[in-house]
């Protein structure tokens, strides 16, 4: 078959039509065209890291507690002699009806981001007093003693040292955010002792 000019242009406009809309996006772009739709994608999710180190227990801050709970706990600067520490840890009940203590207060050790430190709290060796049961009337206050010793026997490892202390009057009980006058220079014992609530009167008979 004979195929003229004009028809041989056709051919080619043909042939060459398929090719220019096969061509990329880019193409159709500097030609004035829309682009196509791209294809939907479902977004993944947003990966949040977490925080390193065990979470730190909710403690509500203190003077916060008076209003919420009804007693306060502080840490007194506490005293140091011959690596032996000595730091006083006191309730008053800032409330408007009595306030029972019971026993030795739950602590947990914070360092200096807020995070639990590594740290077993313990009945103390020096105030051995068994745990009683205390009644506070509105304004009285009761104590207990946290010894430890700044001792480091691994020098390749580092020491704890407590920032502040998540408290709570005893176990189960709402804890509070006890700011430390002094850090708790714990060395590397991982050890902190308490003895169990007591009044002050009781406390001055009983100095080891």
């Amino acid at each position: 078959m004979i195929v003229g000019v004009g028809g041989l242009r056709r051919l080619v406009v043909l042939l060459v039509v398929p090719l220019v809309a096969s061509c990329s996006e880019p193409w159709r772009a500097t030609s004035g065209l829309a682009p196509a739709p791209a294809p939907s994608v479902a977004a993944s999710p947003a990966v949040v890291p977490s925080s390193a180190g065990p979470a730190a227990p909710v403690a509500i801050e203190s003077p916060s507690a008076c209003a919420l709970i009804g007693v306060l706990i502080t840490a007194d600067r506490g005293d140091a002699a011959m690596g032996y520490r000595e730091m006083g840890l006191h309730v008053r009940n800032c409330g408007a009806e009595p306030y029972e203590v019971r026993g030795r207060p739950d602590i947990v050790v914070l360092d200096g981001d807020g995070r639990p430190l590594k740290v077993a709290v313990v009945a103390s060796g020096h105030y051995t007093a068994a745990p009683r049961r205390l009644v506070l009337k509105p304004g009285a206050s009761a104590v207990a003693v946290l010894s430890w010793r700044n001792t480091v026997t691994n020098t390749s490892g580092g020491a704890d040292t407590g920032a502040s202390l998540a408290v709570a009057v005893s176990a189960g009980a709402t804890r509070q955010l006890v700011a430390l006058q002094a850090p708790l220079d714990l060395g590397n014992t991982g050890r902190l002792e308490t003895s169990a609530w007591t009044t002050a009167e009781a406390l001055g008979g009983a100095q080891p």
